[in-house]
């Protein structure tokens, strides 16, 4: 028996392969199919066309525009999880995993399993980073992390200082900008922009030679737009190293004077922000977009990771430290989509379990 633990994009694309290949599996999902894309902001959609970003067996509908929103793909997980009506389990959450002569022992709120081979899919949402800032306990607004955020309704009549300039943080600055909130977003380095490609052939393309070719001449393949004139750098090193931030939104707000750009937070007074160019503003409230880690601890004596925090695999998405242990979709590609990747990526990884 394979268990699958989480009902998101990446368990439901490994459980399309197994059942391909006729091999046993159940998915436990804590909470329901989908369940991160039910939380994410109001404002969202895919950056990906949907004809590259529908999971393994199952295009999106025709109806839906080239790029979803958060509902329609959420709607889109639950109809692909009917593929799997016996297999998935809601409401049944990990809780402990070990390895007994070979075998893991899964320890749930409802009781134990056992299987042969583990896959971690629980996603690249469940866990945020929400870092400190000198200052926290004297500010008095309110700070929060980017996963909180639904729409700009909350913010109406603030001064509101988002860190971090990713595709979340470029995003939910843009939407409190267009709705009348002072909006402000500090930037740590520098940020890579690239346009919504709207041809899935020249995506794909480009994807296969990114992966392929040696990096150098993939490097000099990326053309990133530089916007320093707006106080938005391109980061340094290699393109091929930085998660490019989709869309052109977050430097035309800026050259429109919508959005305020400022430079690394570096501490915080009571309703102040300071940063490390010495410059300060007078701030209500504050949203980190700061990222994910992993959430992997059930199975971390199991891994090793990498500086990053990103769990060391083989090729196939599998621990180096335990054959048994498989982790799909937890390294969000540079030069693909995430969904886009997670169809490969799970093909790869079932083609090398062996029960």
């Amino acid at each position: 028996m394979i268990a699958i633990i989480g009902a998101g994009p990446a368990g439901l694309a490994v459980a399309y392969e197994l059942t391909q290949r006729g091999l046993p599996f159940v998915i436990l999902e804590r909470h329901t199919v989908g369940y991160a894309w039910q939380q994410h902001y109001d404002r969202l959609t895919l950056n990906t066309l949907k004809q590259v970003s529908a999971l393994p067996g199952q295009p999106m509908p025709n109806s839906y525009p080239d790029f979803p929103s958060r509902t329609q793909f959420l709607a889109y997980l639950q109809q692909y999880a009917q593929r799997f009506p016996e297999q998935i389990e809601e409401g049944v959450e990990l809780q402990r995993a070990d390895i007994v002569q070979g075998r893991w022992q899964l320890r749930t709120n409802r009781g134990m399993r056992e299987a042969h081979v583990l896959v971690m899919a629980t996603g690249i949402w469940s866990a945020p980073v929400r870092p400190t800032f000198p200052g926290e306990v004297t500010f008095g607004g309110a700070i929060t992390h980017s996963c909180e955020y639904r729409n700009p309704q909350p913010y109406a009549g603030q001064r509101v200082l988002v860190v971090g300039a990713g595709n979340s943080g470029s995003e939910i600055a843009v939407d409190l900008a267009e709705h009348g909130v002072t909006t402000t977003i500090a930037l740590r380095s520098g940020v890579a922009f690239v346009p919504r490609l709207r041809s899935a052939s020249a995506i794909r393309l480009a994807a296969w030679l990114l992966r392929s070719l040696p990096r150098p001449l993939g490097a000099s393949l990326l053309r990133r737009r530089d916007f320093r004139h707006l106080g938005l750098p391109l980061p340094p090193g290699s393109p091929i190293d930085h998660f490019p931030v989709v869309g052109y939104r977050l430097p035309e707000a800026v050259a429109a004077g919508r959005v305020a750009v400022y430079g690394a937070l570096e501490r915080l007074g009571p309703q102040r922000a300071c940063f490390t160019d010495q410059r300060s503003i007078a701030c209500d409230a504050i949203i980190l977009a700061t990222g994910y880690r992993p959430a992997l601890d059930l199975v971390a004596d199991q891994l090793q990771f990498d500086p990053h925090g990103q769990p060391v695999l083989d090729r196939h998405y599998r621990a180096r430290t335990n054959p048994s242990l498989f982790c799909v979709g937890y390294h969000y590609p540079t030069t693909e989509g995430w969904l886009q990747a997670l169809g490969r990526v799970a093909r790869s990884a079932v083609a090398s379990m062996v029960l």
